[in-house]
């Protein structure tokens, strides 16, 4: 958790600062550790600095970079880096841009725009769909298969498994839309997603009429560890073997970490 802050006090003996929160009049953290490679020369009353808040927790909280207020950077330096110069945050990549940029191994992995919009590139995101129909036996849950990929952040969805295993512990959006061939009235179809080999959610929908082919989706907010998977399940009950529909815009999935 990143925070744009105002710095009230610094003591450049025990090098930590007291900040106010940039548009709050209340929220203010004191005895905040301040990064040494930012110089105390950097750390005037007043200027603008970045409070890193490690699991939104302010007892962990570090001052990361500094600079003046309406200056188009400086301060003692715009970009924080570690030895190899391929991890860093830049405040002013270029001259008055008003942006901060983080890069991890060399790859940007964070935004923050001039507008306060965030963009986290390397977020856990994925996204795919079934290009051939799939045979879903009579009252057996089948795991879907999904067989091309639309997009895939982290390469954490395994086409040959059908199955998207986290990175990183958090919580993740999960969501699954299928539709099956030709159920008559009265007939449902359910589409299930399953944790670690569990159902945790399902939703069914019946068909309406004879020689209809219903369209079911879910979708549920799931909190994994590193490592937990998540899978895709279709049951119906006709009688004898159906269908999915294997179009993109018919039987397809995503998933996208979210906290």
């Amino acid at each position: 958790m990143l925070e744009i802050a105002i710095l009230k006090n610094f003591d450049s003996g025990t090098y930590k600062a007291g900040v106010q929160l940039a548009g709050s009049l209340t929220t203010y953290f004191d005895d905040v550790s301040v990064a040494k490679n930012i110089p105390s020369a950097a750390l005037v009353i007043g200027n603008y600095v970045i409070v890193a808040i490690p699991g939104g927790n302010p007892k962990d909280a570090c001052v990361i970079a500094a600079w003046p207020q309406g200056s188009p950077g400086g301060g003692g330096g715009s970009k924080i880096q570690d030895a190899d110069g391929d991890t860093s945050w830049d405040v002013e990549q270029s001259a008055d841009e008003d942006k901060i940029h983080g890069k991890v191994k060399g790859v940007e992995a964070f935004l923050l725009s001039d507008k306060g919009i965030l963009t986290l590139a390397k977020q856990s995101a994925c996204a795919g769909y079934q290009s051939s129909n799939q045979t879903i036996p009579n009252l057996t849950y089948t795991k879907i298969n999904f067989d091309t990929m639309e997009f895939d952040l982290q390469n954490e969805f395994d086409l040959a498994n059908d199955r998207f295993t986290a990175t990183e512990a958090g919580i993740y959006f999960a969501q699954v839309e299928l539709q099956i061939s030709l159920l008559d009235q009265g007939d449902f179809v359910i589409a299930s997603i399953y944790v670690n080999g569990a159902q945790i959610k399902d939703i069914a929908t019946q068909c309406v009429a004879d020689g209809k082919s219903p369209v079911v989706n879910v979708a549920t907010f799931v909190q994994l560890a590193a490592n937990d998977y998540i899978e895709f399940y279709a049951r119906h009950n006709y009688g004898a073997d159906r269908d999915t529909y294997g179009v993109r815009n018919r039987t397809f999935f995503g998933i996208a970490k979210v906290a």
